[in-house]
């Protein structure tokens, strides 16, 4: 009985997590047809390529497997000339509001608002969700994985000049780095 029991609710879970999957993936797959949209779609066989690259140091390295190895999948909307950036930020929003999801931190800097916001599993980040909207422009990340080490993805993004991680700088202030 307590097999039958813990078996349901593990496939509840799993419903759960498929929905949410299932609504941004319906939102990226809404407008990443239109051309005036950007849209990058990196698979997690990519990372875990990438996460083999040999690098100068074993810092580097060990930052490479541990950030870039757990990652699934990476999805990036974004739109700049034309945008009622404002109008899509709220439909973005409105798609993780009562899926599991925790703000992490929101920034209103000028013309824009940004918010990350993350899904944990045993103390572990599994999904982050960022999402920008400004009077002409929007953004929407998705990064998917097992256990994501935001601290790891922040010095990356630095390392590669990858855009979009700037508001994380407090990952490196907290941990002394």
């Amino acid at each position: 009985m307590k097999k039958l029991v813990l078996t349901m609710v593990m496939a509840v879970f799993a419903l759960g997590v498929n929905a949410q999957d299932d609504a941004i993936s319906k939102y990226f797959s809404k407008y990443s047809s239109d051309d005036s949209f950007m849209h990058i779609n990196f698979s997690g066989k990519m990372f875990q390529m990438i996460s083999k690259l040999e690098m100068d140091t074993p810092e580097e390295q060990k930052l490479m497997e541990e950030s870039l190895g757990k990652i699934k999948r990476v999805q990036v909307l974004g739109k700049e000339r034309d945008a009622d950036g404002r109008a899509l930020y709220a439909e973005a929003i409105k798609l993780v509001e009562g899926k599991g999801f925790e703000e992490l931190m929101s920034v209103r800097d000028e013309d824009k608002d940004i918010r990350f916001l993350i899904k944990e599993s045993n103390n572990k980040i599994n999904e982050l969700f960022m999402v920008m909207g400004g009077d002409n422009e929007f953004g929407l990340l998705s990064i998917v994985g097992d256990g994501i080490d935001l601290n790891a993805l922040y010095k990356l993004s630095k390392k590669i000049g990858m855009q979009g991680f700037e508001e994380l700088e407090f990952l490196d202030q907290r941990k002394g780095n």
